[in-house]
């Protein structure tokens, strides 16, 4: 049984024995007309398990169905409709609970059924009862929705130092690093462009990763370039033996998306794939949709890699991903054939 499940039953418990149903349930349970405690009532008894049952169903349906969909600022039209739905289900229960199984069953019934507002006198009673547990069940999910946001909010914050940190570890001094590499790109910049250039980019990676990396999501275009920086520099280290397709559909605009997290699946594939053979070329490929991203790669495995154990923390990712989408997104990792795929597709 999970918590907020378990919770949630401790309350309902209360609000019967201590709380909102407790007045009520003894007026029917006992003859008021001996001071409450006198004759015991067994139709009574039943009418408070049909009004506890209507009750407890509303509190369900808020807390379920009504709360998560329209218990926002921007949807306060939408629960104010909730609401009226909610009473009407609340009357509806305990009608057919009270006038048709109990009296079919037992010969009981709550009101006499030959009075012409029958109808408008269960409507008119279930909008003050109904009032309650909607009450108490919105109060309850709005509290253990701040707790699951405040716990989100804190777990995404350890992650994303984690993330930073695995990729500045190896840094020292980047002040010092910064102004150097400032400083080789002015000397280089008439005497040998192409160098100069491969220098600017490096330092505006380093950067990137060390100063400007500071909230859980990055514009996509930031995110984009610091792939192909990336890219850039194996692509140096290998000359003409660098065999690593990267595509990029759609459109990039004003998206933002996780940072730090597209580099994972590049770096796995630079890093422990084989990149270096024409014959087996390493891809991939960037779908960029109207609300969500896809990142795919594949790649042949290189022997000498345990490929699953590698990268700059599988599980960190998968954390990550948990914490900002829940369950609102695809992760795979395949191995196959000698091949290594990847998939992640995640809200934009």
């Amino acid at each position: 049984m999970n918590k907020e499940l378990k919770y949630n039953l401790i309350i309902g418990a209360l609000l019967v024995l201590i709380g909102e149903t407790w007045d009520i349930s003894i007026d029917m349970i006992f003859d008021s007309s001996n001071k409450r405690w006198g004759n015991f009532s067994a139709g009574g008894f039943l009418l408070f398990f049909t009004f506890n049952i209507a009750y407890f169903s509303v509190y369900v349906l808020n807390y379920r169905v009504f709360a998560p969909r329209f218990l926002r600022l921007d949807k306060i039209p939408q629960f104010i409709l909730a609401f009226f739905t909610m009473v009407l289900c609340f009357a509806s229960v305990r009608f057919f609970l009270e006038e048709v199984l109990a009296q079919y069953y037992f010969g009981i019934h709550n009101y006499n059924l030959d009075r012409p507002n029958i109808v408008a006198i269960y409507l008119t009673d279930s909008a003050g009862y109904s009032l309650r547990p909607i009450l108490f069940s919105s109060m309850v999910y709005l509290f253990f929705r701040y707790a699951e946001k405040t716990k989100l909010l804190h777990e995404l914050k350890v992650q994303h130092q984690e993330a930073q940190m695995a990729m500045l570890q190896s840094q020292i001094g980047p002040h010092f690093l910064f102004n150097t590499l400032n400083g080789f790109y002015s000397d280089l910049y008439d005497k040998n462009p192409e160098a100069a250039n491969g220098i600017l980019k490096l330092s505006q990676l380093l950067r990137y990763v060390t100063y400007e990396v500071k909230e859980d999501f990055m514009p996509l275009e930031k995110e984009l370039k610091f792939l192909k920086d990336y890219l850039y520099f194996y692509k140096k280290r290998y000359e003409n033996h660098f065999y690593v397709d990267l595509q990029i559909n759609g459109e990039v605009g004003k998206q933002k998306v996780p940072s730090l997290i597209l580099i994972h699946f590049v770096e796995n594939v630079c890093k422990h794939g084989v990149i270096d053979d024409e014959t087996k070329p390493a891809r991939i490929q960037i779908d960029i949709n109207n609300d969500c991203l896809k990142i795919a790669t594949q790649n042949s495995i290189n022997s000498s890699e345990k490929y699953m154990d590698k990268g700059i923390g599988t599980e960190n990712i998968k954390s990550r991903l948990n914490v900002l989408f829940k369950d609102n997104y695809e992760l795979s990792y395949q191995s196959e054939d000698q091949q290594f795929r990847t998939y992640l597709k995640m809200p934009l």
